[in-house]
């Protein structure tokens, strides 16, 4: 279940507000929501896990930082600025991340 009072993706569509509109992953109405979005909760279908993907400033500009919490331990990965973030932008970032947890389970003996 994503925090309470913030957005998620389910599936394709951005759910921001229980009685709005969905939006669609890629679409202009995505974009115009992302220039303004501070972070979003994303669980591809099947998975028991999810990430947030928080906007921070670095430098002059704002860029998409991911985050996935695993055994008390919180991985992080770059994904992009808002422009370049789409539906496979997520599914990417949330592959690698997963690697990066099985690879620290495995380092420690865990499987």
């Amino acid at each position: 279940m994503p925090y309470k009072d913030m957005p998620w993706i389910r599936g394709n569509e951005l759910l921001y507000l229980p009685d709005a509109v969905p939006i669609r992953v890629g679409s202009s109405a995505w974009f115009d929501w992302l220039a303004q979005a501070h972070a979003f909760c994303y669980q591809p279908p099947g998975m028991t896990q999810r990430m947030t993907v928080r906007r921070e400033q670095r430098r002059y500009s704002f860029y998409g930082y991911a985050y996935l919490k695993s055994a008390s331990k919180l991985h992080n990965a770059y994904v992009g600025k808002s422009e370049s973030l789409t539906i496979d932008r997520l599914h990417e970032v949330f592959d690698r991340l997963l690697v990066k947890v099985r690879t620290l389970r495995q380092s420690c003996g865990l499987g």
